[in-house]
């Protein structure tokens, strides 16, 4: 039974009209997408990270390692941990693939939700058909991609120093897929002659990453309240990289490429800092920007080179974290709310 209230006036006021059955089921089913969702993105950093570590890193220096005693057993157990995080972050990351190309549907950005979805299908048929004959294809669709969810942030009212940091981003995605398909040409057409630019176009991703990494500090700055902590956390990856340089520089440089691609030809210190920008920003979003932290990590783990589908997958989820799912329908798609959003007129800034 409807319950009327009497309004100020003395008189009843009339009740609104009850929400209809088709009007609730709708609520729920998006209450029941956006959990899942959320459930994903919260899971996804953490396999993700944990890959990075015991595949990228800990397997490939196991290989050059004796397997005898105690650390066969260390090695089979934490190898196959890896393995199951690589498998389970490639379902993640197609999940959530899924999830924001249908809400980019939904939402109307059919773009966009055409875009992920074409990704997403071309990395499916590689993965059935076991080839990378196909790979410039699934790298077009991933540029594809790319520029549907960057464009609507960067054409945004969000804070200058935020846009720049996201036009960063996409210029290294560019840039490095573009050095893919270079190293695509010259695979699959070994006798013609083929664009050139290969070396050149990585060392320029690679110092756009290292710029990038400090317009994610300001972009921090200029959104948050700056605080003491994050700086000093942001010290701990920047002062490792500075030791295991000075203890094994060659070692330490293969590891950089094997897990973030990166070759380090400028002065260390550069990369130091970079580090130590990037890991700030990533710690001083975490209380109220908390997707954008996920997706420091997320790009992070992603890399440079971006050679498989799988990283490139992790590429676009964290770009459409990082610009608060703007492509997609904004950050309530990730449980975020429109106050998170550094949105405002272009006049103020």
């Amino acid at each position: 039974m409807i319950v009327q209230e009497r309004a100020g006036s003395g008189r009843l006021a009339p009740a609104g009209p009850a929400a209809s059955p088709s009007a609730a089921s709708a609520a729920i089913r998006s209450d029941t997408w956006r959990s899942a969702l959320q459930a994903i993105l919260a899971l996804l950093p953490v396999a993700a990270l944990t890959e990075l570590l015991l595949i990228r890193t800990f397997y490939r220096v196991g290989m050059y390692i004796p397997k005898e005693g105690p650390f066969r057993l260390v090695y089979h157990v934490l190898t196959g941990m890896g393995s199951f995080a690589l498998n389970l972050s490639s379902l993640l990351v197609a999940a959530a693939l899924v999830l924001f190309a249908a809400q980019a549907w939904r939402s109307g950005n059919r773009r966009v939700a055409t875009a992920l979805g074409a990704f997403l299908a071309v990395s499916l048929v590689l993965l059935a058909m076991g080839t990378s004959d196909l790979g410039p294809t699934a790298r077009l669709a991933f540029v594809l991609a790319t520029m549907a969810v960057a464009w609507p942030f960067l054409r945004s009212g969000a804070g200058r120093w935020h846009r720049l940091a996201v036009a960063g981003v996409t210029g290294s995605f560019l840039l490095s897929s573009y050095a893919g398909f270079v190293s695509d040409a010259g695979r699959l057409l070994p006798t013609a002659r083929g664009p050139g630019g290969l070396v050149g176009t990585q060392l320029a991703a690679e110092a756009l990453v290292v710029v990038t990494a400090f317009l994610l500090l300001a972009a921090w700055l200029r959104s948050d309240r700056a605080r003491v902590r994050p700086f000093l956390l942001g010290l701990g990856p920047a002062a490792a990289l500075v030791f295991l340089w000075r203890a094994n520089g060659a070692i330490t440089g293969i590891l950089v490429l094997w897990t973030a691609g990166l070759r380090l030809y400028l002065p260390i210190w550069l990369y130091a800092a970079a580090l130590w920008a990037f890991s700030t920003a990533a710690l001083g979003w975490m209380p109220a920007h908390r997707h954008r932290s996920s997706g420091s990590v997320l790009l992070l783990v992603a890399g440079m080179l971006m050679g498989s589908t799988y990283v490139q997958g992790l590429a676009l989820v964290a770009l459409l974290l990082l610009t608060d799912g703007v492509a997609v329908g904004g950050p309530e798609t990730f449980g975020g709310s429109a106050a998170h959003l550094s949105i405002r007129p272009r006049s103020a800034e």
